[in-house]
């Protein structure tokens, strides 16, 4: 627990948006995914070039200026500090902070929202409407099939998960009745909501268990840990 946290406040005390840039590897692994259709957090280039300042009663358009009023916004509140307007970039972490500055400032100048928002590099540059491509279906065919995995899994695990190992540097011991013992130490986990009492007996094989101690309840979501002896005939 400790290092734990000690770690974690590293993290965001020091690190902060360095974990985002060097050691995460979401930018990394969306690098492999995307391609020109995917959509992500995008500034419409095509609507927003050539940037200039913004002045009031001009005619943008007349005089050859985009939307983007180059007012840095979306630059400032970004968590990474990177430029939206120089494309997609791997530390980009879609927090949408610049979509909701760029809409702010389009707002208070009269223009349309928008010039940051979601959408693809088809869609701003070759004005194709959205549509589920293959790799779109493909990926969402290995996502249903990794969420079937994990629900099964959840579904049909154990209740109880039990260890049981030999305790360090014991031998094992003669009993006066000719029969031989040696010393367990045992944990038991509980993944139900709801108690269980638990009970040690071997199964195939003549012979006991003697816990040491009392007998053992298991709490909803509880580790029990304890002690055991194992008797068994010559």
């Amino acid at each position: 627990m400790v290092v734990f946290s000690l770690a974690f406040y590293g993290v965001f005390a020091f690190m902060r948006e360095q974990v985002c840039t060097t050691v995460c590897p979401y930018g990394r692994l969306q690098g492999v995914l995307l391609d020109r259709k995917s959509v992500v957090i995008a500034y419409d280039h095509e609507r927003g070039e050539q940037r200039a300042k913004f002045r009031k009663g001009e005619d943008r358009g007349a005089v050859g200026k985009g939307d983007c009023i180059d007012c840095k916004a979306c630059v400032h509140v970004c968590p990474t500090g990177i430029d939206i307007r120089n494309g997609t970039q791997l530390e980009c972490v879609n927090c949408t902070a610049c979509i909701d500055a760029c809409d702010h400032m389009m707002e208070g100048v009269g223009l349309p929202k928008g010039l940051i928002r979601y959408a693809s590099e088809s869609e701003i540059a070759d004005k194709q409407p959205f549509h589920f491509t293959t790799r779109m279906k493909a990926y969402s065919a290995v996502l249903v099939v990794l969420v079937a995995v994990m629900v099964t899994l959840v579904v049909t695990r154990s209740e109880v998960e039990a260890t049981v190992l030999r305790t360090p540097g014991m031998l094992f011991q003669e009993q006066e009745d000719g029969r031989i013992s040696n010393l367990y130490n045992f944990k038991v986990v509980n993944k139900t909501n709801h108690d269980i009492p638990i009970e040690f007996r071997l199964m195939d094989m003549p012979g006991e268990v003697k816990l040491i101690g009392r007998d053992v309840e298991l709490e909803r979501a509880k580790l029990a840990e304890g002690e055991l002896f194992i008797v068994l005939d010559r």
